[in-house]
């Protein structure tokens, strides 16, 4: 038997699988994905959902798997996974044949001794999904997969700094303090002077590195959710020295919001925060996250003067094409009753029936 998965698990169940999705605990299809993101152990049942054995996945990724059209949405689920993210998605995945099959994954964290994160997945019995019929016809969806392209990069790079890179320069640090405690008293002072220098300069690197992969990808927009991210967000804007004012008003409830815009929110909030800390007159922001009757709404507003570019900024370009590429309608006032307003809206409907 192969080590790492137990009898039950060459029979086709993995025995903890219906933690993972209850629904299909007798006969699970279940993978195992190693540290950088590879198949590495498969069940019978996994496997022949797609017209393969299970050692033919070993060693592929999702994305290998994925249909054309899903592979960035493959790399997002994969960055994801070992960030530890649990919640379900869909991938469509294409088998030996040519077959298309839209499978509902759902992932565990990856375990502690580094034997990788467990994911069961279920076939959906749908022709296709709306998320494809937008990738293969729509505009707005094509611009929406280039942005979860470029959410997969900078979720790859943010993983990259946090686990590879960062320790690196950690374990230099402890080395340099090491010799520095083994040094006798015979050692010049400049020389202690130097290796205590470069130590400080490492605390620099390390300090800086966590900053750069916590802005490429927030770890607890995963761990915490939107809400909390958003107000951790709007404390890092207030502390910055930068002399603006932040308030956070948060009308809904984490669990009323769509696991498919909280990443877009996020990111409109924190380009709009952006944007209105470069505006020298602004000296006071309101972030408001609220329901209407039909609509999910979000809005940054500022204090500052009336904006002149109107929604030409690079900012606000980005904010407008990431709400339009998730069909949503662009809320801009360049000077509302407060000042500039400036988000988006979401009818709840559509984006319920594009979460199914």
């Amino acid at each position: 038997m192969k080590e790492g998965m137990s009898e039950a698990a060459t029979q086709g169940t993995l025995p903890d699988a219906g933690a993972v999705v209850p629904a299909i605990a007798s006969s699970a299809a279940a993978i195992r994905l190693d540290p950088k993101g590879r198949i590495s152990e498969a069940t019978p049942s996994a496997a022949a959902m797609l017209g393969f054995e299970p050692q033919e996945l070993r060693g592929r990724s999702l994305k290998d798997l994925a249909l054309e059209g899903w592979q960035a949405a493959a790399d997002v689920a994969t960055a994801r996974v070992r960030f530890g993210a649990t919640e379900s998605f869909e991938l469509a995945l294409k088998g030996r044949s040519g077959r298309r099959t839209l499978v509902e994954m759902t992932a565990r964290a990856p375990n502690e001794d580094g034997s990788g994160a467990l994911i069961a997945w279920s076939e959906r019995r749908v022709r296709r999904s709306a998320a494809q019929a937008d990738i293969e016809t729509d505009p707005q969806g094509v611009a929406y997969g280039l942005m979860r392209t470029q959410e997969a990069e900078r979720m790859r790079v943010a993983i990259e700094l946090h686990e590879e890179i960062a320790p690196v320069v950690v374990m230099a640090k402890y080395m340099i303090e090491d010799a520095i405690s083994r040094m006798g008293p015979d050692v010049s002072p400049e020389s202690t002077r130097t290796l205590n220098d470069a130590v400080q300069q490492l605390r620099v690197v390390i300090t800086e590195l966590r900053r750069i992969s916590t802005d490429l990808r927030p770890r607890q927009l995963d761990d915490l959710g939107l809400l909390s991210t958003l107000e951790w967000l709007c404390r890092g804007v207030e502390q910055s020295g930068r002399g603006l004012r932040v308030e956070c008003r948060l009308s809904v409830a984490e669990a009323d919001l769509p696991p498919r815009l909280k990443l877009d929110i996020f990111r409109i909030v924190q380009d709009a925060l952006a944007n209105v800390a470069q505006n020298p007159g602004a000296a006071r922001a309101v972030v408001s996250l609220y329901a209407t009757s039909d609509e999910l709404c979000v809005t940054v507003e500022d204090d500052g003067p009336p904006r002149r570019e109107g929604l030409g900024g690079l900012g606000l370009q980005s904010i407008r094409k990431r709400v339009e590429a998730t069909s949503g309608r662009v809320l801009f006032e360049p000077q509302g009753p407060r000042g500039a307003l400036i988000g988006g809206a979401w009818r709840l409907q559509s984006v319920l029936e594009r979460e199914r």
